[in-house]
C-alpha cells in the first residue's frame, strides 16, 4: 500500500510539474514581452561614463596604441552609440535588428575615422576590447 501511495504521489507530482510548464508563457504564439530600456538621469549617465573612462583609457593606450585623448573620445562614441541603439533596437525582429547594428556600426567607425583614428588603430581598438572582454569572462568565472 505505501509503494502505491509514493508511487501515485510522484506520478501525480510529474503531471502537475509537465501541465505547469506547458502552459507557462513559452508555450504561448505569442512574442515575449521586452522590457524597455533603461533610461538614465544625466547624471546617472556622467557618472558612469566618467567610471568607464577610470577602468578604459590606460586599456586602450596600452592596448591599442591610442593617445588619452583618443581613447576618451572612443569611449564618448561607444556610449553614445550604445545609447542610441538601446532605444532603436527595441522591438526589432532578427534580420531589421542584424541591418540596423550594421548601421550603427558604421556610424561608429565613421566617428573614429573623424578623431582621427587610422584603419590600424581601429582594428587595435576592436581586438583592445575583444581582448578585454575575455578577460572580463575569465574573472566572472564563465
Amino acid at each position: 500500500m505505501k509503494k502505491l501511495l509514493l508511487l501515485s504521489l510522484i506520478f501525480g507530482a510529474l503531471i502537475s510539474t509537465t501541465t505547469h510548464a506547458q502552459s507557462g508563457p513559452s508555450a504561448s504564439n505569442q512574442p515575449a514581452k521586452q522590457q524597455p530600456a533603461p533610461q538614465f538621469t544625466p547624471e546617472q549617465y556622467a557618472t558612469m561614463l566618467k567610471e568607464a573612462k577610470e577602468k578604459q583609457i590606460p586599456m586602450l593606450v596600452e592596448k591599442a596604441g591610442l593617445t588619452h585623448a583618443q581613447a576618451e573620445k572612443v569611449i564618448e562614441i561607444n556610449y553614445e552609440i550604445r545609447q542610441q541603439a538601446g532605444a532603436a533596437l527595441q522591438g526589432l525582429n532578427d534580420t531589421d535588428r542584424a541591418a540596423k547594428l550594421a548601421e550603427f556600426k558604421a556610424a561608429k567607425e565613421k566617428k573614429y575615422s573623424e578623431i582621427p583614428l587610422t584603419a590600424e588603430q581601429i582594428k587595435a581598438v576592436y581586438a583592445a576590447y575583444e581582448e578585454w572582454g575575455k578577460s572580463m569572462q575569465k574573472k566572472q568565472g564563465h
